[in-house]
């Protein structure tokens, strides 16, 4: 018999490896409350990508895409994700 609580590990390690590798942005939108550390600028109310930034950089001189989220925080999202499927493959393996 399937053990069911190893199934589940199998099913949401993928499931969200493929989420976090697909859609990373809206993962650290998610995980930052909607808003990016470098957008906390300004005062209590007020829109944080007004962009009137001294140096001309938004996000503190990370490269971006033009998503709003550095390429790095992107990369790790995904390297995340690559670690949750390859998890949750071997907890489907181990049911074998």
């Amino acid at each position: 018999m399937i053990d069911v609580r190893t199934l589940a590990a199998a099913i949401l390690g993928v499931a969200l490896g493929i989420l976090f590798v697909a859609a990373p942005e809206t993962i650290i939108q998610v995980q930052t409350a909607g808003r990016l550390p470098q957008d906390r600028r300004g005062r209590y109310g007020e829109d944080g990508l007004s962009g009137d930034s001294d140096d001309g950089s938004v996000n503190g001189g990370d490269e971006t895409d033009g998503s709003g989220a550095p390429t790095r925080w992107r990369r790790i999202v995904q390297l995340v994700g690559a670690a949750l499927i390859l998890g949750g493959l071997y907890f489907a393996w181990t049911l074998v």
